[in-house]
């Protein structure tokens, strides 16, 4: 089915009926035109007219003119645009220029990351045009899948994607994997008949619906739905409609920058009335109070956090995990909650034999997956290892080969490992053989398939009849262990055969729940002899009958081996998970208790049936407690649970590969798709795709969130700390050059030079900083806790105030040392323009020490302080910029710096030491006091 656009609901003023699976083939084939014979292209015409395209899925692909400016659509950027047009029209051009160098770089940092992520998912989507078998005007022949309407009669063969709804008219042996769109995991059987009762999607066994694979057989079948009408448009549909929410992040910064906004404005104004009442020319009040709201806003703030988005981005990409918004890796480091898949996610998706029962020795099967390598071992070594019991073993595996239609296939280019073509669970069947040393062509070769008596859900069996060259024929049997007991009349045991006994019977099947209690799937294989009537019978309940019971092979969907310690780390973060599956909660229990989902208590599990009828706050409840496994499932389930935690104001991930999973991923704050098994319609509705389908990458991911966020605080709360210092010169400044005239102690262009030049680049490698403490050891962040607030502000003054206070003492200083005394009239310009580099130089000095001492709870002299090398190389980038401002003739020009002496820097240095010291003191005071009150 194509999955390249998203078809308009108004352009399809008929809706086609759903309830097909209720009818019977005549009605079907009246109910929408069709014939066995197929359609005429007239009446293609007018179905497509009247039910439109079978379109379902848009990948959705934002205009990069709009995505651009999309990144403008943050109050601090438009400020700075403001500033830039004010000065700009004020005739300073130079200053304007550097502004909007910087809102380009704050800019175009967030849309390049993007950008780069939609290319690669762009690689991930695989939008081949597919190909279905159609009958038109009586001929059978192959169109784009797109084309398919309404009515169209449509052949399904193995290994095939179903390319729309399909309700079957005919079907040999034919099943579909129907995971991706129920969760599922098994192979569902599919028949004919009519279904009277209304039944759920999942039960619907008379259709094959659009976006599922054919696992066997074949059959012939009417499209009863296309396009958005599909189950398949119908899940989509729910996924597009779902609003996205802004993440914790976004919210912050947008509170700071409105609040910021405010107060820039607000306080440029008022600062411009007083610049104009002490007489100073209109223009240079004006290009004050721009400098002073130059001076409030963090600059360099975007580009701090995009920049430390970016690099956390690409850390998480060389890790597996493709980030598809940058404000998305933010978001899981305040996850509290996970909802995770369990089929593909917790497990391989690779169902693997793991043990058998063959004539009363048991056995454990090594290895895991499609790969054919792995030891079988006898339980007990004495009753399993002889060459007579080693050939009874292989008899009993190839026994399984030979009531079996899928295919085992080798590594090729487009699968990287071995694979199975048809029903996963005999796939598992076959490799257990091909471990044993089955040559699975030849052993099939050796005896012709004869009959075949497929799988249903009322007889729970399957039976293949084959013939030998000497013309025997054999009826192989395997089925639910329960269905194959009772039909048994004799069982193999040792090297005999005798009469089955009701111990017996009772053993095995004790034997077969205590199994299943651990969540294998058992199988038992039988065989009896057959006859020609047996092989020309339509009654498999003659032919199944008086059966030789062999063995039980137990298998299961192995769980990855990462998963228990990933799942041990989200616990220790204090992350509630919860399984959320399709699949049976006796299957999903198992897997929750090798993963340790049950470590902090006993697990809990709601079934489908069960969930309709709890209230919104006993799914809050049971989800926010995590341990839950909400099993058999459907979407608009999964998606009822995402909404309810989210809205208790809980940050809430999702995992998901299937069709089914996209809605909540959609609803989610952050939804995570599957890269491999993953279908389109799970990837485009995520935030974040898993390359490796892999928990634990998840759980790295949420672990790269929370350093991300630690180093973003350490960013905010460094680049305020100079706007602070900037602030606190400025209103200084204002108040000496109203009082006594004195010069502007520090210029527009001056502090866009410490912003932009100067701590930019060493505040942006914070974001490379490595953890410091336990981050996985501690409870998610609480999204109501703001990186701003009242305490991070004093600090904020604080700190700040300290630095102007120093840079405006080591200006007026050097007018003393210069003999020049500003309070009795006009200095030259040179000296001035020394001054004010005093100032420039002392506030950047003490912002590069500031941020240092930021990055560590140890303060400045920790061991901490010399990790991230990308770090140390921005801050001498800096000092050289720094330099270069100072020392440069044509540079010095544009800032109005001057060249500084030797004992100009003695007195930034000892600036700058007061400045540590008075922040070390305080911070160990601090320690002492926190210390103490524990």
């Amino acid at each position: 089915m194509s999955h390249s656009g998203l078809q308009d609901t108004a352009a399809q003023p008929h809706p086609v009926p759903t309830d097909a699976y209720r009818l019977t083939e005549a009605e079907v084939l009246d109910r929408f035109g069709a014939r066995r014979e197929g359609l005429t292209s007239a009446e293609v015409l007018r179905n497509r007219a009247e039910y439109g395209d079978n379109v379902s899925v848009q990948v959705h692909r934002e205009w990069l003119v709009r995505r651009f400016l999309r990144q403008f659509k943050d109050w601090i950027v438009v400020l700075l645009l403001i500033c830039a047009a004010i000065t700009a029209y004020l005739g300073d051009v130079l200053t304007s220029l550097v502004l909007l160098l910087l809102v380009l770089i704050n800019t175009s940092i967030g849309f390049f990351q993007e950008y780069r992520s939609g290319k690669t998912m762009d690689a991930l989507q695989h939008l081949s045009l597919s190909l279905s078998q159609v009958t038109r005007d009586g001929r059978l022949t192959e169109l784009p899948s797109t084309e398919l309407v309404v009515g169209d009669v449509v052949r399904l063969t193995e290994g095939a994607s179903v390319p729309a709804d399909i309700r079957l008219i005919e079907a040999s042996a034919f099943s579909t994997n129907e995971f991706a769109l129920t969760g599922e995991s098994d192979p569902t059987r599919k028949y004919t008949h009519a279904i009277l009762t209304e039944v759920m999607v999942a039960e619907r066994h008379n259709t094959a619906h659009a976006g599922t694979t054919v696992a066997t057989g074949e059959a012939v079948g009417v499209v009863v739905a296309t396009g958005i009408h599909s189950e398949l448009g119908r899940i989509a549909q729910l996924a597009q409609s779902a609003p996205q929410s802004p993440s914790p992040l976004q919210r912050e910064t947008q509170r700071l920058g409105k609040v910021v906004t405010y107060a820039a404005v607000g306080l440029a104004l008022v600062l411009l009335v007083v610049a104009v009442w002490a007489k100073l020319p209109f223009r240079e009040a004006v290009l004050f109070a721009v400098g002073f709201a130059s001076a409030v806003i963090p600059q360099g703030l975007p580009a701090e956090v995009n920049t430390a988005l970016a690099d956390a981005a690409a850390a998480l990409a060389k890790r597996k995990a493709l980030v598809k918004r940058l404000s998305a890796v933010e978001t899981l480091g305040s996850t509290r909650v996970i909802c995770t898949d369990k089929t593909g996610t917790l497990t391989k998706n690779e169902m693997t034999v793991t043990e058998l029962v063959v004539a009363g020795t048991e056995y454990v099967v090594h290895g895991i997956g499609y790969d054919p390598v792995g030891a079988i071992e006898a339980l007990t070594p004495s009753a399993g290892t002889g060459p007579v019991e080693h050939d009874r073993l292989v008899q009993f595996l190839r026994a399984g080969t030979l009531v079996s239609n899928a295919r085992l296939l080798a590594p090729d280019d487009g699968h990287a490992g071995w694979h199975v073509l048809g029903d996963p669970t005999e796939g598992a069947l076959l490799v257990a053989a091909a471990k044993a040393g089955v040559d699975l062509v030849t052993s099939r070769a050796a005896e012709s398939k004869v009959r075949e008596f497929p799988f249903d859900s009322a007889r729970k069996l399957m039976t293949v009849i084959r013939e030998r060259p000497d013309g025997t024929l054999t009826a192989y049997v395997k089925g639910a262990p329960e269905s194959v007991v009772a039909r048994a009349s004799r069982i193999a045991e040792g090297g005999t055969v005798r009469p089955i006994t009701d111990a017996d019977r009772e053993a095995f099947l004790v034997a077969h729940i205590a199994k299943s209690d651990r969540g294998l799937r058992n199988l038992a294989y039988a065989v009896r002899s057959a006859t020609a009537e047996d092989a020309d019978t339509i009654d498999p309940a003659s032919v199944e009958k008086d059966l030789t019971l062999l063995g039980l092979v137990s298998m299961v969907d192995p769980i990855r081996e990462d998963v228990p310690e990933a799942m041990r780390r989200a616990l220790d973060a204090r992350i509630k998970v919860n399984i959320v599956t399709g699949d049976f909660s006796r299957t999903a229990e198992a897997i929750a208790h090798q993963a340790g989902l049950d470590r902090n208590g006993e697990m809990t599990i709601v079934t489908g049936d069960e969930l309709p009828g709890m209230s919104d706050e006993a799914v809050v409840a049971r989800a926010v407690a995590g341990g839950t496994i909400f099993s058999r499932v459907d979407p608009e389930d999964k998606t009822r649970i995402v909404d309810l935690v989210k809205r208790s104001g809980n940050v809430v991930a999702v995992t998901g590969d299937g069709i089914n999973d996209a809605p909540a991923l959609r609803h989610a704050n952050i939804g995570v798709a599957m890269g491999v098994s993953g279908t389109d319609v799970a990837k485009e509705a995520s935030e974040i795709v898993l390359l490796d389908d892999s928990f634990s990458t998840l759980v790295r991911a949420v672990e790269q969130g929370r350093v991300i966020y630690a180093n973003i605080a350490k960013g905010v709360l460094g680049c305020l700390t100079s706007n602070a210092a900037e602030l606190v010169v400025n209103i200084v400044s204002l108040i000496l050059a109203t009082v006594a005239g004195l010069p502007l102690a520090i210029n527009v262009l001056q502090i866009l030079a410490i912003d932009l030049l100067g701590e930019l680049l060493p505040i942006a490698a914070l974001g490379r900083d490595p953890e410091e403490g336990r981050v996985m050891k501690q409870a998610p962040r609480d999204p109501k806790v703001h990186i701003v607030n009242p305490r991070s502000i004093g600090d904020v003054m604080y700190a700040g105030s300290i630095m102007g206070v120093l840079a405006i003492a080591n200006f007026l200083f050097f007018f003393g040392r210069s003999g020049s005394n500003p309070f009795d009239g006009p200095v030259d310009a040179a000296i001035i323009a020394q001054a004010t580099t005093m100032t420039y130089v002392t506030v950047l000095v003490c912002q590069l020490l500031n941020i240092t001492q930021r990055r560590s709870a140890g303060g400045l002299f920790s061991r901490y302080t010399l990790s991230n090398p990308t770090y140390w190389l921005a801050c001498g980038a800096g000092v050289v910029i720094m330099l270069v401002i100072v020392y440069v003739p044509w540079v010095q020009a544009m800032f109005k710096t001057g060249p500084l002496s030797a004992l100009d820097w003695g007195f930034v240095l000892l600036a700058a030491a007061i400045f540590v010291a008075i922040r070390e003191v305080g911070r160990i005071v601090r320690k002492r006091h926190t210390r103490r009150e524990a």
